[in-house]
């Protein structure tokens, strides 16, 4: 399959072998799944064409690697950094740093690796293009939403070539506008601690333990037989942890465990409590294993070699450095662990997290989500605003344009994509 181009008229250039094509590559890419996980992503899968892009980021990679697009605006060594390689609208999220300020700040780093920054801003314009069609929204309204979106993205690599600061500032409460301050205002006033505490777990013998319904995690009992196994990778992990994020005299005692049912790569949750007494004695740890991105098979050599040179064949190391890289907030209880059938990413679940609503992203969302990609973006590497910044300068209405005609062209194509796939589904 050649890769992704525009024809003249900006609509997708494509061969008449795609709906086959997509079938096999879908089959290929989930043949290890257990028959019944494959069953449930795919009756996902066929929920929508958000759904599908998201289920389906293979696809993307596939046809985007090696697409002659990117050269326009970048495709060298300067604009090659840490992204995070799955920019979706649900992948940005609420949660508080480390001042307990909350904030709206890109999330989920299981895709992480080092490739040119286009990528996450093709992605993610398809996915705002994707999500304001499923909202009604008129393709005239989409292609201005994603054109002020690729702007938003230029003007903050721009403030963060001239003012390095600017980077590292939170969009808060304070910062954000429009509906994005109406979510996390909305957030503050029903989220919380204790909120989280009474959703997740019930009082036992000898403290919380996890609910196995009713939380809308699905989660399952953990085997007695492999309990011992992990809570001896878990202190392993907490005595690797660096500063300690817990207050003196340090404690981490695991009181329970669960299985996430619903999740195909397979995480696990602990309980834990790291005070003896005191107010806010627990924490909620998601223990998610690991395996190779979408874009592995895809990524051009050079960034291929960089990603293995930094992380190896560890790929809960890979999300880890993607995420110190990105993320503002860093998460104090990041780690890793080892068990038997992978390599995990270790994180505490925020008491704020949720994901920002699809209906609530308008155009004054999508403004402000370019701004937040153009800061991770600096972030991960320092000399990446100079470097946007002269690729795009000379020509920035191409530019945006350019972001503009993927988004709506590639969004058409998904839909045509998701449509094949859910007809041969029903055969």
């Amino acid at each position: 399959m050649e890769p992704f181009t525009l024809n003249a008229d900006s609509t997708p250039a494509t061969p008449r072998t795609r709906p086959s094509w997509v079938r096999d590559r879908i089959v290929r890419f989930d043949r290890k799944l257990d028959p019944q996980k494959r069953k449930l992503k795919w009756a996902r899968m066929s929920q929508s064409p958000s759904v599908f892009f998201r289920q389906t980021g293979h696809l993307f990679w596939a046809d985007f690697a090696r697409s002659p697009l990117l050269d326009n605006f970048g495709g060298g060594k300067k604009t090659r950094l840490w992204i995070n390689g799955d920019a979706l609208i649900d992948h940005f999220t609420s949660l508080t740093d480390t001042s307990g300020r909350l904030v709206l700040d890109l999330a989920h780093f299981d895709g992480c690796v080092i490739a040119d920054y286009q990528f996450d801003l093709f992605r993610l314009g398809v996915s705002l293009a994707l999500n304001a069609m499923e909202n009604r929204q008129n393709p005239k309204a989409v292609y201005r939403m994603v054109l002020e979106y690729a702007r938003a993205y230029w003007r903050e690599v721009k403030s963060c070539r001239w003012y390095e600061n600017v980077r590292f500032s939170p969009w808060d409460e304070e910062q954000s506008s429009g509906s994005i301050r109406h979510f996390l205002a909305g957030i503050r006033k029903t989220r919380g601690y204790l909120q989280m505490l009474e959703l997740w777990t019930k009082a036992g013998k000898a403290g919380l333990r996890f609910k196995t319904s009713g939380n809308g995690a699905e989660l399952g009992v953990f085997p007695k037989e492999g309990a011992k196994k992990l809570e001896k990778a878990l202190l392993w992990y907490a005595g690797d942890l660096k500063p300690w994020p817990g207050p003196k005299p340090r404690v981490f005692e695991v009181t329970d465990l669960a299985l996430s049912s619903n999740d195909a790569m397979g995480s696990y949750w602990a309980l834990v409590r790291v005070k003896e007494e005191g107010e806010n004695p627990y924490r909620i740890l998601e223990l998610r294993r690991e395996g190779e991105p979408h874009s592995w098979d895809f990524l051009p050599k050079k960034a291929r070699r960089k990603t293995r040179d930094l992380c190896g064949d560890n790929q809960a190391l890979r999300a880890e450095l993607g995420c110190r890289a990105l993320a503002r907030s860093q998460d104090p209880w990041l780690g890793r662990l080892e068990l038997k059938d992978g390599d995990y990413l270790v994180r505490e679940k925020s008491p704020f997290e949720a994901s920002l609503p699809g209906p609530m992203v308008d155009e004054g969302a999508a403004i402000q989500l370019g701004a937040i990609l153009a800061r991770a973006h600096c972030r991960a590497k320092d000399s990446f605003a100079k470097s946007a910044f002269e690729a795009i300068k000379a020509d920035k209405k191409a530019f945006r344009k350019q972001v503009a005609e993927i988004a709506l062209a590639y969004s058409a194509q998904v839909e045509a994509d998701y449509q094949s796939f859910r007809s041969r589904e029903q055969d």
